[in-house]
């Protein structure tokens, strides 16, 4: 696990030692943090120095003060943690009632057991990549472009509780909004908050400017304004604006609106640029995203890694196992690299077996470092489908931006030497070096 990934901590609550073991090993394998109990009681005083991002338990009706001590785990974590409970079979006579009980002691998700055992381990695990998909990333920004108003000041400090924010006047956007640093905006930012009126243009102007470009379309644009009239709210509404907020606002209510935007979009986002199955970024979004970082690189006079990974023998899985199985296996991968690499590497799905990954590193010695862990640990990790558990291998290829220095040949270096390592035997990293 690379310490620089932030480890997601999971607790399991079951009074079998069996399904403890079964999930302990199903999730520590991907690089989770487990954290064993038999009972909801024994996480209330360890909660207070560690906090669960997941919580598993099986639920037990007769255990006692069950929702008082699973009520103090999610105000502990004020409700930020995914709570999935495990159901005897037993519960399901009473579906609707089970659900609408659980749900009022935070369930975002149910599963059933089948004779005491956890048959559905792939779909827990589906719901959890789901749930931290739409987590907010340290690496989102807003941007608020400003008037003279005093309260644009509060709000900026309210959002930096929670987000990263960069202010811009309104004479600083004249230079910032123009064609060349669109792509920038559009990856840089989630949301963008403007005021009604600055000295130059209004508001709503600079919402249809922001909405004239393609990569703009969809980003949130949310006013903020003292003024009460409803034919303002409405007229930004027409022009571009996702949400109309007037000062004062509770701050409970504002960081309502920020989130629920921001999920909104970033589903929205994800849906345009991401593989639905893996959701990791499709082939066009990667090309997109290289293009973009070999400027800036090149700009800056950095190096990176561009590595391709591919699933060896994956006929075969599909042949021994069925197309399901081999499925189950790239999700698998994706959901390895994600969780083993860092927030600010890169990773997509390339097409079928085949991935890309950007490794932010300087030398050709830590990239590959990196991927040979990748490699080495992805080979002891277990694949379940239906009643058969199965491991297999990836061969890896590597080619430094400083050596090729075109999008076209860096591919094409990382592709060779993946290619290189399937006929040296395969379950390889291979380095391809100008000559």
């Amino acid at each position: 696990m690379n310490p620089s990934r932030f480890r997601k901590n999971v607790f399991i609550v079951s009074r079998s030692f069996e399904q403890r073991l079964v999930l302990s090993r199903e999730f520590s394998q991907y690089g989770f943090q487990i954290y064993e109990f038999e009972k909801t009681q024994q996480i209330v005083p360890f909660v207070k120095v560690q906090k669960p991002d997941v919580c598993i338990i099986h639920y037990d009706r007769t255990e006692e003060n069950i929702v008082f001590h699973i009520s103090h785990v999610l105000e502990e974590t004020q409700h930020k943690c995914f709570v999935i409970y495990l159901l005897d079979l037993k519960y399901k006579e009473q579906e609707f009632q089970t659900r609408l009980e659980l749900i009022r002691i935070g369930a975002n998700q149910i599963s059933y057991l089948e004779n005491n055992k956890i048959k559905e381990l792939n779909l827990i695990l589906k719901e959890i990549d789901d749930y931290f998909e739409l987590e907010i990333e340290n690496m989102d920004y807003i941007l608020y472009i400003k008037n003279n108003e005093e309260f644009n000041n509060y709000y900026i400090q309210l959002l930096k509780q929670k987000f990263k924010v960069d202010e811009f006047s309104y004479q600083e956007i004249q230079e910032l909004l123009n064609s060349k640093n669109i792509f920038i905006l559009k990856e840089m930012y989630f949301m963008i908050i403007l005021n009604m009126y600055y000295s130059d243009f209004l508001g709503v102007e600079l919402a249809s400017m922001i909405r004239q470009f393609p990569l703009l379309k969809h980003i949130p644009i949310i006013f903020i304004s003292k003024e009460k009239e409803i034919g303002k709210l409405l007229h930004t509404i027409q022009k571009g604006g996702d949400e109309y907020l007037v000062h004062p606002i509770d701050s409970q209510i504002f960081f309502t609106f920020i989130n629920s935007h921001y999920k909104k979009y970033k589903l929205l986002k994800n849906s345009l640029e991401k593989d639905r199955m893996t959701n990791l970024y499709n082939h066009h979004s990667f090309l997109e995203k290289l293009e973009a970082k070999i400027r800036i690189f090149q700009k800056a006079s950095q190096n990176f890694a561009c590595c391709m990974v591919d699933i060896d023998n994956f006929k075969s899985i599909n042949d021994t196992y069925g197309h399901l199985a081999g499925d189950q296996v790239i999700i698998n991968l994706a959901r390895f690299l994600k969780y083993n690499l860092r927030n600010y590497d890169f990773i997509c799905r390339y097409g079928g077996e085949e991935f890309a990954v950007i490794l932010n590193v300087n030398d050709k010695d830590s990239a590959i470092k990196i991927m040979d862990r990748i490699r080495k640990n992805f080979s002891l990790l277990n694949h379940h489908f239906g009643e058969n558990s199965f491991s297999c291998t990836i061969s890896i290829g590597i080619a430094m931006f400083f050596d090729f220095l075109e999008m076209k040949t860096l591919l094409q270096a990382a592709d060779s030497g993946l290619y290189i390592a399937k006929k040296q035997g395969k379950n390889k990293v291979i380095l391809v070096e100008k000559l």
